[in-house]
């Protein structure tokens, strides 16, 4: 059974990234029940659902059983994250993986020697305990993939992750050209109900302005930077094979020794965080 919404009208909905008017772009049936209507801005080609009203169900799981790429992808973000760190931010020594699901990435960035913490709303930190995310901490950077698609209002969301941090490295999939109608697009994603927001370059580039930072973009990896950065080796850092073969030049001494020294100390001492 399908519930349907109060239909929302193309007048009243401004694109959220430019303040443009939308237009109708189709509707897709969210979590097999919820008839939801999309937006696209006519000016920065932004899409949007209408208001999401299903969230709390769709995100009763935080991670969404479609997503069977979690491992291959956090595999895949580590070597470019570590080319990107090694190329572009050598100096580095707080970071912080915000929306960082069950910490799979924290740890695995832990362990290549990067002193990131996990930050998550909705998912149980498993895999990076200890390693909560301090909101007195000024972090050198941010990193937040597959997270931008899933938020409602995207300026004041990534100007919370500014708060902590000038440097933000994100992931999302750009929206094709020519565009595709929303059953013919992967990423829309309407059985999980959890994207909700997709994006253009130039949305980016308007998002990036808006928020007085720099942007560089490749593929479907992005970088919101407060100081210019080398296009030039960003789009180098961001290929999977050159990453890989980066790293191998560039290796810090890992984590794993100290974090479990620390948690067993801590352990001892009778805090709770294994």
């Amino acid at each position: 059974m399908i519930e349907n919404t109060v239909p929302t009208s193309a007048s009243e909905t401004l694109c959220k990234i430019c303040g443009m008017s939308m237009e109708p772009f189709g509707h897709a049936k969210i979590l097999g029940r919820h008839l939801a209507r999309y937006f696209r801005c006519s000016a920065c080609g932004f899409i949007c659902t209408e208001f999401p009203y299903w969230l709390e169900e769709a995100y009763s799981s935080a991670i969404a059983k479609q997503d069977v790429g979690i491992l291959q992808r956090n595999l895949l973000n580590r070597e470019v994250t570590t080319a990107v760190l090694n190329l572009l931010y050598p100096e580095v020594t707080r970071l912080v993986d915000y929306g960082a699901g069950h910490g799979i990435f924290v740890r695995l960035m832990r362990d290549r020697g990067f002193d990131f913490d996990w930050h998550d709303r909705y998912a149980t930190n498993d895999y990076a305990r200890g390693f909560e995310y301090d909101n007195r901490k000024r972090y050198h950077f941010l990193t937040a993939f597959e997270v931008l698609e899933h938020l409602c209002d995207p300026i004041p969301e990534l100007s919370a992750m500014m708060e902590l941090s000038e440097n933000i490295f994100v992931s999302t999939v750009l929206v094709p050209n020519p565009v595709p109608a929303v059953p013919h697009w992967w990423y829309f994603m309407p059985s999980s109900g959890q994207h909700v927001s997709f994006y253009t370059r130039k949305s980016l580039q308007l998002l990036a302005r808006r928020l007085n930072r720099n942007l560089l973009t490749y593929g479907p990896y992005h970088l919101f930077t407060a100081k210019t950065k080398s296009q030039f080796l960003f789009r180098f850092a961001t290929r999977a094979k050159i990453a890989a073969i980066l790293n191998c030049a560039y290796r810090r001494p890992s984590l794993i020794e100290s974090d479990f020294l620390q948690m067993t100390e801590s352990a001892m001492r009778g805090n709770d965080l294994l």
